[in-house]
């Protein structure tokens, strides 16, 4: 039973606790413009858009051990052309009408009117 409980926090203690490059002192030194003996000297840098679209790629292969970028009726290699948001709904309706994947909801009946009884 030690063994489970030792990992429960006491009340009001935090659960969250920060260490190395997000401790608050290598924050706080990094404000002040000092370099943290815990950063990394040489942060790699940033992706290219095209790094980071075949890290994207790799990712849901790992995960779905299927390739996305892999068009699945001839298997040649897709390019991602454009990003849909939420609300962009007319965009949305006009891919899946030229598709015929539009379906209109039925509208719905008005709700019943309730009868009152008066005594």
């Amino acid at each position: 039973m030690a063994e489970v409980t030792q990992h429960v926090p006491d009340p009001g203690e935090h659960l969250i606790r920060y260490y190395g490059f997000y401790s608050n002192k290598s924050r706080g030194l990094r404000a002040k413009g000092q370099p943290a003996s815990t950063a990394a000297p040489n942060s790699a840098p940033a992706p290219s858009g095209k790094q980071a679209r075949k890290r994207w790629a790799a990712l849901i292969k790992q995960v779905y051990e299927i390739d996305p970028l892999s068009c699945p009726n001839c298997g040649g290699e897709m390019k991602v052309i454009s990003f849909i948001e939420r609300n962009q709904s007319a965009v949305i309706e006009r891919i899946l009408r030229h598709c015929g994947l539009w379906e209109e909801a039925p509208a719905r009946a008005p709700p019943p009117v309730r009868q009152t009884v008066t005594v």
